[in-house]
């Protein structure tokens, strides 16, 4: 087989077949990269032989670039060679798709991907077909593929919950505030800007809370001005000076390890998302997953894991997805914008023990390990690849 039951380290030759599957992920710190690394575990603990072939963005999209150095210790013990004609799976929007497909040799291409708006962009429809088949992480994008008119089969695969060992808590937290948490980057479809105001709508400076904040340095899409416009600072200061006596707010900007990310969210007593739409919402599940309550907008991917009747899923209206990015999202296409007034009274009731956000949090929980479980999604996906 490819590999024992102890992973071999670098550098040290594996007994056995070639790998039949190159596996073409990012290799950074986005969500397409930390879901790709815990489907490489699972293929990885279930022995299916696996090739790790790193991408990095370029102007054509996602593209395969020269194996790194420091690569994470889990794909680096795996090999870059593989049989003459693989099956090749990008894990990568489909920007890029053909490209990769033209690097390496293959006899399949499964595209694995996701999109959080109705319906696909326009632009997809040709990058799509570089795929023979395609994987999805929820039924709800499925349907949004099939709706759009995507004729290639598309398989429901979903996200893995994370299984690893969470590394010390990142952040030094005073112990005596409820914390709420959110991550994702300060982008218009995550809508941070509306999670501050019904924070700062539900709390004041006397209130014990805190609400952390992890994102990124710079906005990733938003109407701005001039570079200072451009920094997440400046665009959570122009949210929080509209408030007389705001509760208190971390920014948190810096790079964090998985493991590092594990450990914030232990550290979080609620985590929160006024976001518009997600394929999946993998900030959310992880928290779900590590027994955190959650609240978030009751539209879009992640109800397929929460579960509608969720009691911290916050009432919407659709509206039109005014995405600045107009390359991908375009006139016609739409996601839900949640009610601020309803997110600050759920944020408000969820400190109270009695809660019934927090009471679903332990259940929610348990339910998601057993569900998306390394064992569990790694069989459906060798299943798939037979």
């Amino acid at each position: 087989m490819f590999v024992t039951s102890t992973p071999p380290q670098r550098g040290t030759t594996v007994n056995g077949p070639l790998p039949d599957l190159v596996y073409a992920t990012p290799y950074d710190s986005s969500g397409y990269a930390t879901a790709a690394r815990r489907y490489l575990r699972a293929l990885w603990k279930l022995q299916h032989p696996t090739a790790w072939l790193p991408l990095t963005v370029q102007y054509d999209g996602w593209l395969p670039k020269e194996r790194p150095a420091d690569g994470p210790p889990e794909l680096m013990r795996l090999p870059g060679d593989a049989t003459p004609d693989p099956i090749l799976l990008a894990h990568c929007i489909p920007h890029g798709w053909a490209k990769i497909g033209a690097h390496r040799a293959h006899r399949r291409f499964i595209g694995q991907t996701v999109w959080e708006a109705d319906p696909i962009p326009t632009r997809w429809h040709h990058e799509l077909q570089a795929a023979d088949e395609i994987w999805v992480p929820t039924r709800w994008n499925a349907d949004v593929f099939t709706a759009s008119g995507v004729t290639a089969p598309v398989h429901v695969v979903p996200h893995i919950i994370d299984e690893s060992q969470p590394g010390d808590p990142p952040l030094d937290l005073p112990d005596d505030r409820f914390v709420f948490l959110t991550i994702g980057t300060w982008d218009w479809r995550k809508r941070p800007d509306l999670l501050l105001h019904a924070y700062l709508r539900a709390f004041t400076a006397d209130d014990p809370v805190l609400l952390v904040i992890k994102t990124g340095r710079r906005i990733l899409s938003w109407t701005t001005a001039n570079e200072t416009e451009r920094q997440t600072w400046y665009q959570l200061m122009q949210v929080v000076r509209q408030y007389r006596n705001p509760a208190e707010v971390m920014l948190v900007t810096e790079e964090l390890t998985d493991q590092q990310m594990s450990g914030l969210l232990r550290q979080a007593d609620c985590f929160a998302s006024l976001t518009c739409v997600e394929g999946w919402g993998l900030g959310a599940f992880d928290a779900a997953a590590a027994g955190v309550p959650v609240i978030i907008t009751g539209y879009g991917g992640q109800m397929e894991w929460l579960g509608h009747d969720h009691p911290g899923a916050v009432p919407f209206t659709m509206a039109a997805a005014d995405h600045q990015d107009r390359t991908m999202f375009e006139p016609g296409m739409t996601w839900a914008i949640a009610d601020v007034d309803v997110a600050a009274d759920m944020m408000r009731s969820v400190i109270s023990s009695s809660s019934p956000i927090r009471a679903a949090a332990t259940p929610l929980a348990r339910r998601l390990s057993d569900t998306y479980s390394e064992q569990t999604i790694g069989q459906l996906m060798k299943a798939l690849l037979a």
